[in-house]
């Protein structure tokens, strides 16, 4: 009889463990519109903790765990299989850096929720790396249902991350797979721009050069209006004028100080041992539209994002509703090592 209960006790056990896990699926495809080069999709999980989070669910509230079907090397490996039925002829890997869920307030029957997101992509040839892409962010939902629109967008997350990939060229210089463990460490040691004491005059057109120190070649003469702003650069070479406009800059350098281009004008590119940044806020460096997430979609409305049905929630990156909040306000905004892009992570 006492076998009969521990079985029994073993049996109702694993149904309720089962019952306490909330399943991520597939949604939509991950197949690339402009022609697929990647025969295959490897996950690196270099996550330090592997549990996405726990979640209520349904009228009952129940707790539970938010998991991946199998292992997230398997599952995103095998949608991207099922999407992309052509091989290519490289390998695309992704370095899965961080996932998180968290539940946050409840406002007039609403709940704020947020996905914490971070990994990379290389291309792999033989036993050499190339960088392709990075996103380190958060993702803030608001809804009713917080916790089924989440988990919902998940594999949204990943697929805007992957059809991002797909437009990017990979970075010419390839590394080793000890490297990319650590790839931003990588790239600081071995830039020009973060060895250097000091940067070389001139103008650079975009992240690369300026990482690499190659400005545009020539004698550019900076032309700038009466307070101060640079309007253009000009040089002068065989009786024929090259000019640059300020909008075309990335980065310029004079007299050893740094300006990066912003949506509001340039603004002093600072570095100390974290590396380079602005002394600004998102509302100033960045037009409205642009703090927003690749798609917008409001609750109960539907659409399509390449091939993958949303239909949920607005998506959108922290910090886009405190845009107006925080316009006179300043703090340190990191320029991404690897991307050029702005992090906002510490805010």
């Amino acid at each position: 009889m006492r076998k009969i209960l521990q079985i029994t006790l073993i049996f109702v056990s694993i149904i309720s463990f089962a019952q306490a896990q909330e399943i991520i699926k597939e949604r939509g495809n991950l197949s690339n519109p402009k022609g697929n080069i990647y025969k295959s999709l490897e996950v690196i999980d270099q996550r330090e903790d592997k549990k996405i989070g726990e979640m209520p669910f349904g009228d009952a509230k129940e707790m539970k765990e938010v998991v991946f079907p199998t292992t997230v090397n398997n599952f995103l490996s095998q949608w991207y299989t099922d999407s992309n039925h052509k091989g290519g002829k490289y390998e695309m890997v992704l370095v899965l850096k961080h996932l998180k869920t968290y539940i946050g307030e409840t406002v007039e029957k609403q709940t704020e929720g947020e996905i914490e997101f971070s990994a990379q992509t290389f291309l792999k040839e033989g036993d050499n790396y190339k960088f392709l892409y990075k996103k380190d962010t958060v993702y803030s939902f608001r809804s009713k249902n917080i916790s089924d629109v989440m988990v919902k967008n998940i594999p949204v997350v990943f697929a805007m991350f992957l059809k991002k990939t797909y437009t990017l060229k990979p970075k010419e210089n390839p590394v080793v797979i000890d490297a990319i463990a650590d790839y931003e460490s990588y790239v600081k040691a071995n830039s020009e721009a973060y060895k250097n004491e000091k940067l070389k005059d001139g103008i650079y057109l975009n992240h690369t050069s300026f990482m690499n120190q190659t400005p545009e070649l020539g004698n550019y003469v900076f032309e700038k209006n009466d307070k101060g702003a640079v309007l253009r650069a000009v040089k002068e070479e065989n009786g024929k004028k090259d000019k640059v406009s300020a909008n075309e800059m990335y980065i310029y350098v004079e007299n050893g100080k740094a300006y990066k281009k912003t949506y509001s004008g340039f603004l002093e590119l600072n570095k100390n041992e974290k590396g380079f940044y602005l002394m600004s806020n998102r509302g100033y460096i960045l037009p409205v539209q642009n703090s927003a997430v690749f798609l917008s979609v409001g609750a109960g409305q539907g659409g399509m994002y390449g091939g993958l049905a949303v239909g949920l929630v607005g998506i959108f990156e922290r910090g886009f509703r405190q845009n107006k909040a925080r316009k006179s306000e300043t703090f340190a905004i990191y320029i991404d090592p690897q991307t050029g892009e702005y992090d906002f992570s510490e805010e």
